[in-house]
């Protein structure tokens, strides 16, 4: 079967090869079943053969699981619509005379008895399947009735393929109510079995009964539907998550499954009656809205489940990529997701839960059907979160809360006791993101001193003093992540404020790349000594009486700040009549003249961190007042990772720059730099770390500062001695480090990540050729 195939349901596959659309609404059988026992599965695995191998193992178990359970639901004619955790939600359609779903006119509201029967004799030889794997369970729910059926959401982000209707607000009723080992049924399937089923017990929940099925005689035939022909990719790419199908397009998809960190996002929404006309429209509103906001994000949206009694979605951020900083995008969406559902009147308050944990990632399922998902204790703590969060609440972790600390405000709740765990959790409720501080630069206080780099700190000293004699100067400081771009910055800091500077800093953002002037916000915030808790009339008046001082030939250029500060100013006569570039160019001089007139006073220093992900006219404007201000006592130090020799930025021309690479550290800052740690981490203890042991930290972590470091906090936070020489090899990659390894990893090609996981399968050194 083609790759791309199996991440749609065979009805739906079927329908795009015979052209077609499948109903909006339609009658059948909807069933869900539900594997238990992974859980324990999955300690025994990773006690026996540790995280790496078995995870592999579990993978490879989970999948022989899947393949025995959907090869039995195709075979009597059903789809496997959608996969929730360990479970997967199917659909039997009423079928024509030809074997295939009805289209069209075709359509009757009244369920033909077939699609009960096919449903219940699949629901028993699942059962009867899981004989092959006695340490799991299984339980079934079957209900029957008309639904809709409905392919919502952007199609250039993804399709969801959605059933809904009191039909499949029963069955999550009867899914409820079953317990492992049962087949649960509502009264329309069981009226529709005639007398070939026999009833265990029923169960009754809101005035509704279902049957418990203790056995059954059916005489039906299976119904398998034929393999349609390979279908081009562009006709299922709407369908498939845009990362795993260039990913399988690539022929990379044996690569998809791996252990990586990742932050669930788990979200309830209700107010939408889906038996009512409007509901399709209305739910595929929120979804493509939310859909905007997970893609601004680089998230994933992995699942979207509907019940009359509480729908709700679950994004992953992290997975399939990556990034520094996904804890703090997840909350940064979730506050965002949370004002979307404010906005569309049909909705009720959102709940959302959040959690932190390394993740079982990729694609699993079967031959004919599977899908991307990412798994695992975490993710079940995030949707118990979201159901103890009140409406319009969002509850996160204790380690996304620590993540996040310094963006956003938390208020801390009582912990909570939670199903599987022995000691309660600390939870915390997202109040806001932190508002934009309007402080002048001062150095950061680094609990350990700074390690090597004595030339760098050599040339910022001499060029600070350059521009104390009016020389301005434009220092770049360059590393790859983790070398201690800040730590250095963070000197450069103190020492400007020795030689009497006064400083002004802001960063850019990895999700801000495409908002104008992100990293310039906060530096002209405080440059102006913006009130940010004010109103706008006085913020505007302020702003007036700093122009009359700075630069009062310009004060009818003031509304032009207003994208720099985050304001609402509104255009006077002068600025309604300037076009885009010469908007551009009065700007550029209003904040040249001001910075020219502050540093006559004292002298002035801009300090732009992550400049990697600068916008491009926030580069421009950097560019333009480094050049203008040459002769000026304000000096620009800047932090960035290295860039594509294809994006060399203008700046490397100015007579006045100076770059400074930082390497990685010595053997012996190495050693320097462990020892300052140990003592911060064990003080009682006054040993050193014998020679070869440091030797073998060096280079696992490539003398990096942060990778050493990190290491070492993983040793003290897991209770292991880094003083005994075998506690390495017990060592994972730490949390912080992983994820900013992985999100390195992702930024490459497809067939470059190939090669990666190829060569460290085979080790550090290996030859070119067997990689071909």
């Amino acid at each position: 079967m083609p790759a791309l195939h199996p991440y749609l349901p065979q009805d739906r596959l079927r329908a795009l090869a015979r052209g077609e659309t499948l109903p909006n609404r339609t009658t059948g059988a909807a069933l869900f079943a539900d594997i238990s026992g992974f859980t324990p599965l999955t300690e025994k695995l990773t006690r026996e053969l540790g995280p790496r191998r078995g995870i592999e193992a579990l993978t490879h178990q989970i999948n022989a699981v899947y393949e025995h359970l959907i090869a039995e639901v195709e075979r009597y004619g059903g789809s496997v619509l959608g996969f929730a955790g360990d479970a997967i939600t199917c659909w039997f359609d009423d079928m024509t005379e030809d074997g295939g779903p009805r289209t069209g006119q075709n359509v009757s509201s009244v369920p033909h008895p077939r699609s009960s029967v096919l449903a219940v004799t699949s629901a028993f030889a699942m059962q009867a399947a899981m004989k092959e794997f006695p340490t799991l369970g299984l339980k079934i729910a079957v209900t029957t009735g008309p639904a809709q059926r409905l392919a919502l959401g952007n199609p250039e982000d993804q399709y969801w393929d959605t059933l809904m209707g009191h039909t499949i607000s029963r069955l999550a009723t009867a899914e409820h109510l079953a317990n492992r080992g049962d087949i649960v049924v509502d009264e329309p399937t069981y009226q529709a079995l005639a007398d070939h089923a026999q009833v265990g017990e029923w169960r009754t929940e809101e005035d509704e009964r279902f049957a418990v099925l203790a056995a059954f005689n059916s005489t039906i035939s299976p119904v398998p539907f034929l393999t349609p022909d390979p279908l081009p990719p562009d006709t299922l790419c709407p369908w498939i998550n845009p990362a795993v199908f260039a990913r399988e397009q690539a022929g990379q998809g044996v690569f998809l499954t791996e252990l990586r960190p990742a932050t669930p996002l788990f979200l309830r929404f209700s107010g939408i009656d889906f038996e009512t006309e409007p509901a399709a429209e209305q739910l595929d509103t929120f979804l493509r809205q939310v859909q905007a906001v997970l893609q601004r994000y680089e998230a994933t949206l992995i699942q979207l489940t509907i019940g009359d009694k509480g729908s709700y979605l679950y994004a992953a951020f992290g997975a399939p990529v990556a990034h520094e900083d996904d804890s703090r995008r997840a909350v940064k969406a979730a506050l965002e997701l949370r004002q979307v559902a404010q906005t569309l009147p049909f909705l009720e308050p959102v709940q959302i839960g959040l959690t932190r944990g390394t993740m079982r990632t990729g694609a699993y399922g079967g031959p004919t059907r599977r899908t991307y998902g990412v798994l695992g204790d975490e993710v079940n703590l995030a949707a118990r979160l979201m159901t103890l969060a009140a409406p319009g609440q969002i509850l996160v972790s204790e380690r996304v809360q620590k993540a996040t600390a310094h963006t956003f405000t938390f208020e801390t709740l009582p912990p909570v006791r939670v199903k599987g765990k022995t000691d309660l959790l600390p939870i915390f409720a997202v109040l806001r993101a932190h508002a934009p501080h309007a402080l002048r630069l001062q150095e950061p206080t680094y609990a350990l001193p700074m390690v090597g780099r004595t030339t760098e700190l050599q040339t910022i000293a001499e060029k600070l003093d350059q521009t104390l004699q009016g020389r301005g100067q434009f220092i770049e400081i360059l590393a790859e992540a983790g070398m201690g771009k800040s730590r250095l910055v963070a000197e450069a800091i103190r020492l400007a404020r020795e030689k009497g500077f006064v400083g002004y800093g802001g960063a850019a953002q990895a999700d801000g790349i495409q908002t104008p002037y992100l990293a310039w916000k906060a530096v002209w915030t405080a440059f102006f000594a913006v009130d940010v808790t004010a109103s706008l009339p006085t913020q505007i008046q302020a702003l007036e009486d700093e122009l009359h001082t700075r630069a009062p030939e310009r004060l009818e250029t003031l509304p032009l700040l207003g994208p720099l500060l985050n304001l609402d100013l509104p255009d006077n006569a002068f600025t309604l009549a300037l076009e885009p570039k010469y908007r551009q160019s009065a700007l550029r001089a209003l904040l040249e003249d001001c910075l020219r007139t502050a540093a006559q006073e004292t002298p002035v220093l801009i300090v732009l961190e992550d400049l990697h992900w600068l916008d491009a006219l926030s580069l421009t404007l950097l560019e333009e007042l480094a050049r203008a201000l040459r002769d000026s006592r304000v000096c620009f130090v800047l932090a960035t990772r290295p860039l594509p020799q294809a994006q060399t930025p203008p700046y490397y021309a100015l007579p006045n720059f100076t770059q400074l690479e930082l390497t990685e550290l010595t053997p012996a800052e190495a050693t320097q730099a462990l020892h300052a740690k140990l003592a911060q981490l064990y003080p009682a203890r006054d040993e050193q770390l014998p020679a070869a042991w440091v030797a073998r930290l060096h280079v696992r972590a490539q003398g990096n500062p942060f990778y050493l470091e990190e290491l070492l906090n993983y040793l003290h936070a897991r209770g292991l001695d880094p003083f005994d020489p075998a506690t390495l090899d017990k060592v994972e990659l730490p949390d912080s480090v992983h994820t900013l390894i992985l999100s390195r990893i992702d930024q490459l090609t497809e067939a470059e990540k190939t090669t990666l996981r190829v060569a460290s399968s085979i080790g550090r050194l290996f030859r070119a050729a067997w990689l071909t």
